[in-house]
C-alpha cells in the first residue's frame, strides 16, 4: 500500500542523500589512508541515514526521485569541493 507523497518528507530525503553521498566520500578517503576507526564512525553514520531513505520509498516509490537528485548533489559537491587537507594521500 502506497502511502501518500509528501514535500516535506522528499526534501528531508533530499538533503539526507546529499549527507550521505558526501559522506561516502570522505569514507573512500579514510579507507584509502587506512584509518581504521574514522572509517568505521563515517560507515555507521551513512548507514543510520540510509535506513531512512530506505523506510520512506519503500511506502513510496516516488522519493526515489528526490533521493537520486540528492544522491547526484552529493556526490557532485564531494568531488568539486571536497578539502584538499583530507584528500592528499601524504
Amino acid at each position: 500500500m502506497e502511502s501518500e507523497f509528501n514535500w516535506w518528507i522528499a526534501i528531508a530525503l533530499f538533503f539526507t542523500y546529499v549527507v550521505i553521498d558526501y559522506l561516502y566520500a570522505l569514507y573512500y578517503l579514510l579507507v584509502a589512508k587506512r584509518d581504521a576507526f574514522r572509517a568505521g564512525l563515517v560507515a555507521a553514520g551513512m548507514y543510520v541515514l540510509l535506513t531512512y531513505g530506505v523506510l520512506a520509498y519503500t511506502k513510496n516509490p516516488w522519493y526515489i526521485v528526490s533521493i537520486a537528485l540528492g544522491s547526484f548533489v552529493g556526490t557532485y559537491v564531494a568531488v568539486k569541493y571536497f578539502p584538499e587537507k583530507l584528500s592528499d594521500k601524504g
